[in-house]
């Protein structure tokens, strides 16, 4: 690994495609970093094979300031992993801590008075207490370990909510999470980053297209309101006063145009991959400028009119290429692969960036196309 003098080396916890487009940031600007891998095979390992370990006592050692990449790891594996650096971790492991499992979320929510759709948390598989507060059809989250509608259920009736209660482990003393199905108009995502200091830049609003629970599309700008909007931003900076790091948040928008929050994340957000060709600033970069502590960061992203598709495997094989349909001129487009050696039906494989200069094109029709005839 080179190093740069009297310049912070990076940690990074994990090494899927955010710690990718991380590592490209970080290059990109002259940041020494170091990526703790779980496999040989990862994305990280493969592309960046330099700046890639397992050994967890010398990544702890060599790095001097941490962030991650998702939130499967408890406060104490945080701790334990980096030992007297656990400080410096970015977020911090107190903000982190409300983000490790989906009820201590709803609990930071409810201390904040935030609007989130009814909720309770179960152990007990008897339904008629739940039945006391939902009606069918209502959701069931597994409150750790989901990602891209992995871990969430609609539960219609008593089969599927025992169905349900085996497969995410109920009946073996693990907590379940039941929310209110809202009716969802519109989804939303936004986010931001704050030091320690109370220094903060917002990332854009942008609106979310899902399909079986995994996001197709992302459009900036969101089609909303001035007032969705400033209500969003209100939620945000709530959230910010008691957090420290980078956060990214989803949201439902209901048909009386009533905000939820869904979910956070403690880390970079797929919603804002578009930021990387489309605005000044990138999500990444502008984690690898607070990581460092740069100073005079905006507190907003200048972003043009753009759209994110993400590419989802095809086909099953070893190896993939991928080919994009021509689009209109004036559009420009930027694609990115992760590096993934497995191509599977629905993986995440990379993502699309349309980025229309002029904001004059409909870049829903032309994401729309794209999804439908790349080929992987």
């Amino acid at each position: 690994m080179a190093r740069t003098a009297n310049r912070p080396i990076v940690g990074i916890i994990g090494d899927g495609q955010l710690a990718l487009m991380l590592a490209d940031a970080l290059k990109s600007s002259k940041i020494d970093f170091l990526c703790l891998s779980s496999s040989s095979e990862s994305p990280m390992a493969l592309l960046y094979p330099g700046e890639t370990t397992q050994n967890s006592l010398y990544f702890q050692a060599q790095a001097n300031v941490f962030t991650l990449e998702n939130e499967f790891h408890t406060v104490a594996e945080l701790s334990e992993l980096l030992g007297e650096k656990k400080d410096r971790l970015f977020p911090d492991t107190a903000s982190y801590a409300h983000f490790a499992d989906k009820i201590s979320q709803h609990k930071l929510y409810a201390s904040l008075n935030l609007p989130t759709p009814e909720w309770m948390e179960v152990r007990d598989p008897n339904l008629t207490l739940i039945m006391e507060k939902f009606s069918f059809p209502f959701i069931v989250k597994a409150p750790a370990g989901g990602y891209d509608g992995k871990g969430v259920r609609v539960v219609r009736n008593p089969s599927e909510f025992n169905i349900v209660s085996d497969a995410f482990g109920l009946y073996e003393g693990k907590s379940l999470l039941i929310e209110q199905m809202v009716k969802i108009k519109k989804e939303l995502a936004q986010g931001f980053i704050r030091n320690a200091d109370g220094n903060y830049t917002l990332l854009p609003l942008v609106e979310t297209v899902q399909v079986n629970g995994i996001c197709q599309f992302v459009h900036y700008p969101a089609p909303v309101t001035n007032k969705i909007a400033s209500e969003i931003e209100s939620i945000l900076k709530t959230l910010m006063n008691n957090l420290v790091g980078i956060f990214n948040f989803e949201f439902f928008i209901d048909d009386e145009d009533c905000i939820f929050i869904n979910e956070g994340a403690p880390r970079p957000h797929n919603s804002q991959h578009l930021t990387i060709d489309a605005s000044a600033h990138s999500q990444f970069t502008l984690l690898a400028d607070y990581l460092i502590q740069k100073k005079d960061l905006p507190h907003s992203v200048p972003t043009k009119t753009s759209a994110m598709i993400n590419i989802l495997g095809k086909s099953s094989g070893p190896g993939y290429e991928l080919t994009l349909p021509k689009t209109e001129p004036g559009v420009s487009v930027h694609s990115k692969l992760y590096g993934k050696q497995t191509c599977t039906p629905g993986r995440k494989m990379g993502h699309v960036n349309l980025v229309d200069e002029s904001a004059t094109h409909n870049l829903t029709e032309i994401a729309t196309r794209v999804f439908k005839e790349y080929h992987i």
